[in-house]
């Protein structure tokens, strides 16, 4: 794999990546740094593609009983990008990027180069413009979701087992450690995605982007809330305003 990769896309996928890029913080000097931002995206692109080629060929073994599976599986993927993710309808290509792998993701461009070139007959460049196109036509909510997918994932698994959270605020850079209760996908006005979650050590409650949450990971002690505080909770959800702390000082029995 090359030290850099130029792709050629079409202004509007060029500044729907500038946007992304400023707006969950992917900066350097002040300006945007999409080539962190494409390191973060790609590898959760790639393994959407890959989960796709897998559901087609799963269909056509179970529900349709194919034996020539593999050939149609084949043929599919040679031209769904053509057909769903071609660039007519996004401009001409008129602005370049360029992509420098991380050491952290060398192998997912080894992977695009080796693997899934062959499989949809395209090259390095085409292949990795096809899933920006892809991307790109996403709401704004849904593309957040994929940037950040394995952080999302963290704080699903964490409300799911009650499980205690920890997290670092990109904006404060402070530390929290949470009980983890719920996640907005795509919710509020700015159609960001929002997690809710009560603050143990400062004894609130809050909601903070997806986006500002980093080096998040849950241990295995778990958090045993009262009634009171999931009720308190819940309203906090149903109120909506995400912008707002509850206090939950002085409150008894929050813990059982």
């Amino acid at each position: 794999m090359k030290d850099k990769i130029k792709v050629k896309v079409s202004s509007f996928v060029a500044n729907i990546l500038e946007i992304d890029a400023l707006r969950c913080e992917f900066t350097k000097n002040g300006k945007s740094n999409k080539n962190g931002l494409l390191n973060k995206l790609i590898p959760t692109l790639v393994e959407v593609r890959k989960e796709r080629r897998n559901q087609i060929e799963k269909i056509l073994k179970t529900e349709y009983n194919r034996t020539d599976s593999e050939n149609i599986y084949n043929a599919v993927n040679t031209v769904i990008d053509r057909v769903y993710f071609n660039d007519e309808d996004l401009e001409k290509l008129e602005e370049s990027i360029w992509i420098r792998p991380s050491k952290e993701n060398i192998s997912v461009f080894d992977e695009i180069e080796t693997s899934e070139t062959m499989i949809t007959a395209q090259e390095v460049s085409v292949y990795i413009r096809g899933l920006l196109n892809e991307y790109s036509m996403l709401p704004l909510y849904k593309r957040e979701a994929l940037i950040f997918d394995r952080e999302l994932d963290i704080f699903s698994t964490a409300c799911c087992k009650y499980r205690i959270l920890y997290f670092r605020s990109k904006e404060t850079n402070e530390r929290h450690k949470v009980f983890a209760f719920d996640y907005f996908y795509g919710y509020w006005t700015d159609l960001g995605n929002y997690c809710v979650f009560y603050d143990i050590n400062e004894c609130k409650i809050a909601a903070t982007p997806l986006y500002d949450m980093q080096d998040v990971y849950f241990i295995k002690q778990k958090f045993k809330p009262s009634e009171r505080l999931i009720e308190r909770l819940q309203a906090y959800c149903d109120e909506c305003d995400f912008e707002a702390v509850v206090s939950m000082e002085g409150e008894q029995n929050v813990l059982q």
